[in-house]
């Protein structure tokens, strides 16, 4: 809705900053269609995403290709069925398919690509594109950290970041994939999960409502994690192979050379690390690739600033986790290992939009920029270098200001 209600006024025609060098050009950037758009989308989030990139693709005036993602069959048939009964199809199409029609598909010439997935695929989509100089816009994660304050409120903490890591299995690209915390803290900390997951899941969480793992591989990888780590279970642990189901488990004392640590968990497993110091954090934080979001659970703003500017991410959230994914008018996107490009409500209008520099030469300018047509006297190159740059004075003020607008 918030793109529906708000795209006319999005493609208006955009003057820039005026110049009275330039004024008569009549200077405006026009925001036109890129053409045809590839969407491939993710299992983990198959409706949403998927329909709020096709929305934002016709908004902006694109024809658009969805290839649907191959894990989640019930949702790629349900989609496939209704939305032609619903939209005009002249303007998008439907593909559903394993790995060799994504492949077929990116072979094609596309006027740009929307991917949201994994690195290692990313890193395939970027090639394809390449090839075509195709612009795309990757959606991708990476091991978002917590950098947990001691003196924070743990039992705030904690309820936050359990449901954080609960909500759909832990399958969610901006999920808190481990905690940073003082040694001296850790069981603090811990004690705090342990009553929130009792509050949670008094019955135990094999009897509440919590989403499984979407295939049988995710399952046994998620699970071969919990075999393989030397961390000591706080809370969780059950599992249920027959549903695909892991119990929201964390963790505690796990080394940063464990074995959960050594890749995007991508599953409902928090391990506590335990540290020194924060700098240690930061050090093994920055050694790895950029996250899509970095957490801090802190009340002390120069806390939040140390980490803030010590870090690098898409995203950077205070006391929370994921809510910055449905803020309207924040821009969503990565950051090296975890994507590059920007989307979500009017960021995903731009993306997928040229903007179109345009401008109208009337006659009467020849009178003034004459200078450009030879024969260059001196006369000339002195009319010509009034329109150089300038280096911005020491003390800007008023006349700065004023030299701006003045076309010599």
């Amino acid at each position: 809705m918030y793109t529906y209600d708000n795209f006319e006024a999005w493609t208006k025609p955009q003057k820039p900053t005026f110049n009275l060098k330039f004024w008569a050009f009549s200077p405006v950037i026009k925001r036109v269609p890129k053409g045809v758009v590839l969407i491939i989308g993710p299992f983990n989030y198959p409706l949403t995403s998927t329909v709020c990139y096709l929305g934002a693709a016709i908004a902006s005036g694109n024809a658009c290709v969805v290839k649907m993602s191959e894990l989640t069959p019930n949702v790629s048939a349900t989609l496939t069925e209704l939305l032609p009964k619903y939209l005009d199809q002249d303007p998008f199409r439907i593909v559903n398919g394993n790995i060799p029609e994504t492949t077929a598909l990116l072979q094609l010439q596309w006027d740009h690509i929307v991917f949201t997935g994994s690195a290692s695929v990313g890193r395939v989509v970027a090639a394809a594109a390449a090839k075509h100089s195709t612009p795309t816009t990757l959606e991708l994660g990476g091991q978002n950290p917590v950098f947990c304050d001691p003196k924070m409120d743990m039992y705030l903490t904690a309820r936050r970041l359990l449901w954080s890591k609960a909500m759909n299995a832990g399958q969610t690209c901006t999920v808190v994939n481990h905690i940073f915390i003082p040694y001296e803290a850790q069981d603090a900390l811990a004690e705090a999960f342990v009553k929130v997951n009792n509050e949670f899941y008094p019955e135990g969480p094999e009897k509440a409502t919590i989403s499984t793992l979407v295939t049988d591989v995710a399952y046994k990888r998620v699970k071969g994690l919990l075999e393989k780590t030397k961390g000591e279970v706080v809370c969780g642990g059950q599992y249920d192979e027959g549903r695909r189901f892991i119990a929201p488990t964390v963790l505690k004392n796990v080394a940063l050379d464990d074995a959960v640590m050594a890749s995007e968990i991508f599953g409902p497993i928090l391990p506590i690390v335990p540290i020194k110091n924060f700098q240690d954090a930061l050090d093994w934080t920055n050694a790895h690739g950029h996250p899509l979001s970095a957490y801090v659970f802190t009340d002390d703003p120069k806390f939040k600033e140390y980490i803030f500017n010590n870090t690098q991410s898409g995203q950077f959230v205070v006391n929370d986790t994921g809510v910055q994914a449905v803020i309207t008018g924040l821009p969503f996107g990565g950051v090296g290992e975890s994507g590059y490009g920007t989307v979500k409500g009017q960021y995903s209008f731009e993306t997928l939009s040229h903007l179109r520099a345009t401008c109208e030469s009337p006659r009467f300018v020849d009178t003034i920029m004459g200078w450009r047509f030879p024969p260059y006297t001196d006369a000339k190159v002195k009319q010509a270098a009034a329109l150089k740059p300038t280096i911005p004075p020491l003390n800007p003020g008023w006349g700065s200001y004023l030299r701006s607008w003045m076309p010599f």
